[in-house]
């Protein structure tokens, strides 16, 4: 498309978009103790409903993207601004677990509607230098977001109780489809749209599935994800019922993940002048992995606090930030620009997949420290380097 009649989007909008499907991933994490005792359940159930966001954001993610591509960006996203809302709603109204599980696997659909599609407009609406600040922008939503919302949801719990987050991100999912209503147009035109058909797609995802090297790529950005979700599904349990800490303190343990990560994509942005990309990989696993055995190692020698968290917590997350782009980059380069869609999907649907499952094994412990979410989590980013190695630097030098 021309740049001269490219359609437009505004950004601010595109933020909120953004914000509003990752605030429900973790704003109700300082309930969690509370969620297990109303509703006559054991901790392990109520981690569930963060495996079962992951899980159904991960292969919801696998379809969505190509229904935008058919019938265009904005009714897809409104449809699933609506289900989002009225699901974040029925969470809030759930009377057992067993409701409040289902209704976070429609959340969680109509949540990744918001962030595929929006990925999709700026691809529409922008090139060069634009796309990368809109891109840049998302990114700060991204990271920033999952990390601040615990601070909310502990003050919403202190004063309210579990229900108020729920009933707080459906009143933003409300907000943010008004404003789609009101601000967005049609930013794919008719012309430019393409049905992909079910076999066409599979045989999309499984040429790339059988590309060794990409999905190394993947699966390391993966793993190396899946130690902060096991990070998340364990650190109510560990921190609020084992440790005594206040429900609208845990955010700040959790904000200390993305505020390091964040620091890692700063100084590997930097090095990556200088430093090629395997070398800046090579040092990112070496980080994720010491700081997971030392947290491991903290909590076996009997020094397992909410304080000596932080360090090793830090440690791997500054890691990660090294990992983690040039994982996406690796991945995104070793396919054609045709394919560059269903290769962000299926790498999308690889770190969400990881992420479900390192929540799973969570929630199938009993945690008596922190010890079992540090082991989790060594393993994932073990798993990850291991991937790194014999998927990628063997294949490619």
């Amino acid at each position: 498309m021309d740049a001269s009649v490219r359609p437009s989007a505004p950004m601010p909008l595109l933020v909120a978009l953004m914000i509003s499907s990752q605030v429900a991933i973790t704003i109700f994490l300082p309930s969690l103790p509370t969620m297990a005792s109303d509703l006559g359940t054991s901790q392990a159930a109520v981690q569930m409903t963060i495996s079962a966001y992951l899980g159904a954001f991960a292969l919801a993610q696998l379809v969505i993207g190509p229904l935008s591509d058919a019938f265009g960006r904005r009714r897809p996203l409104l449809v699933g601004l609506v289900l989002f809302t009225l699901a974040s709603l029925a969470c809030a109204a759930a009377p057992n677990i067993s409701v409040l599980i289902t209704a976070r696997v429609f959340q969680a659909i109509g949540g990744c509607a918001s962030i595929v599609i929006v990925r999709a407009i700026i691809r529409d609406t922008t090139d060069g230098a634009g796309s990368t600040r809109a891109m840049a922008y998302l990114g700060m939503a991204l990271g920033v977001t999952p990390a601040v919302a615990p601070l909310v949801g502990g003050q919403l719990e202190v004063a309210f109780g579990w229900q108020a987050s729920f009933l707080v991100t459906a009143a933003l999912g409300a907000a943010v489809t008004l404003a789609t209503l009101r601000g967005l147009q049609e930013t794919l035109p008719p012309a430019e749209r393409r049905t992909t058909n079910v076999r066409a797609l599979a045989r999309t995802y499984w040429r790339l599935v059988h590309m060794p090297v990409f999905v190394g790529y993947s699966l390391s950005v993966g793993f190396t994800g899946a130690a902060f979700q096991a990070f998340l599904a364990g650190a109510p349990v560990a921190l609020i019922v084992l440790m005594g800490v206040r429900p609208e303190a845990l955010g700040l343990y959790i904000l200390s993940v993305p505020a390091a990560y964040v620091a890692g994509n700063y100084v590997a942005s930097y090095l990556s002048y200088r430093v090629g990309r395997h070398t800046m990989i090579w040092i990112g696993c070496g980080l994720t992995i010491s700081g997971t055995i030392l947290m491991v190692a903290l909590s076996l020698a009997g020094l397992d606090t909410p304080i000596s968290l932080i360090v090793p917590l830090a440690i791997y997350s500054f890691g990660s930030g090294f990992v983690v782009p040039n994982a996406l980059a690796g991945g995104l380069n070793m396919v054609e620009p045709a394919n560059a869609g269903s290769a962000a999907a299926l790498g999308g649907f690889a770190q969400m997949g990881c992420g479900f499952a390192s929540t799973l094994i969570v929630a199938a412990l009993v945690q008596t420290s922190f010890l079992q979410v540090g082991a989790v989590m060594a393993a994932s980013v073990t798993v990850a380097w291991l991937c790194f190695v014999t998927l990628v630097v063997r294949r490619t030098g």
